[in-house]
C-alpha cells in the first residue's frame, strides 16, 4: 500500500497529571505542559489534526469518543495515540478516576466501527507501568504499543526524543532505542529513586524505572498503513 501522507493520520493526545502531594504540583503541571508542548511543535505538520484532551476533558468518554471520531473521519488511514496519564500495573488515572486498561479496550471496540479499528496504529504511553498495558493496547486494535518498564520518570527528556524520532520517520522501535538510549534518563531515574526513598516511600523507589519496551509491530512508522498489516 502507499505510503500514509499527513493528511491521512490523525493524533489523539491525553494530558492528565493531577498532583499528588503539594510539593509535587509544579513538576507535574510542567510535565503536562511539556507533553502538549512537544507534541505541537514536533509534530506539527506530521498529521491532519492533533486532537487534545487535557485536565478535565480527559476522560474516558472524551478518549473514546475521540478514537471514534478520528478513525470515522473521510480519508483518514491512520490513528495514533499520545497518553500521558499516571498509571498503576493495570490501570490509568484519568480525569474521571482509575480505569482498567482493558475496560477502555472494550469501549473502544463498540465505539469505533471495524472498518474504524483498522485505522488504529500506535500507541506512546508515558504512564508509569506502561509495559503492563501493551497486551491491552493491542486488543483494543491498535498494531504496535510502547510503556514504560516501572515508574515513569524522564518524561520531561523522552517525550520529545521519541517524538521527534517518530516525525522523521523512524520506526516505534527506534523510538524506544533512541529514548532509552538518552543518557539523562538514567539521572532521571536515580533522582526519582532518591525522591521517593527521602520521602519515605522506599517500595516507589524500588519500582522507578523509565526503560521503555514496544509490544505488537516495531516496524511500523509514521507512514505505515495500518491496514496493510491486517489478516486478509
Amino acid at each position: 500500500m502507499d505510503p500514509v501522507q499527513a493528511d491521512g493520520r490523525m493524533l489523539v493526545q491525553l494530558v492528565t497529571l493531577p498532583p499528588g502531594r503539594p510539593a509535587e504540583r509544579s513538576l507535574y503541571r510542567a510535565v503536562e505542559w511539556g507533553a502538549d508542548w512537544w507534541a505541537r511543535v514536533l509534530l506539527r505538520g506530521a498529521y491532519r489534526q492533533r486532537m487534545l484532551l487535557r485536565g478535565e476533558s480527559a476522560t474516558v468518554s472524551t478518549l473514546v469518543a475521540a478514537l471514534a471520531e478520528a478513525t470515522a473521519g473521510p480519508g483518514v488511514r491512520a490513528v495514533d495515540l499520545a497518553i500521558h496519564p499516571h498509571g498503576t500495573t493495570e490501570r490509568l488515572v484519568l480525569a474521571d478516576g482509575l480505569v482498567d486498561v482493558g475496560d477502555i479496550a472494550g469501549q473502544v471496540q463498540a465505539a469505533v466501527e471495524e472498518s474504524g479499528r483498522y485505522r488504529l496504529r500506535a500507541v506512546f504511553s508515558t504512564a508509569c507501568h506502561g509495559a503492563n498495558h501493551l497486551e491491552a493496547w493491542l486488543r483494543t486494535g491498535f498494531v504496535v504499543a510502547t510503556g514504560a518498564r516501572g515508574i515513569y520518570a524522564d518524561g520531561a527528556t523522552s517525550v520529545p526524543v521519541m517524538f521527534r524520532t517518530w516525525a522523521a520517520g523512524r520506526s516505534a522501535e527506534q523510538c524506544v532505542t533512541s529514548s532509552n538510549d538518552d543518557p539523562t534518563q538514567h539521572v532521571q531515574d536515580w533522582l526519582a529513586g532518591r525522591y521517593y526513598s527521602w520521602t519515605g516511600r522506599p517500595s516507589e523507589a524500588a519500582r522507578v524505572d523509565s526503560t521503555r519496551v514496544v509490544g505488537g509491530a516495531g516496524a511500523v512508522t509514521v507512514q505505515t498503513d495500518p491496514a496493510s498489516l491486517r489478516l486478509p
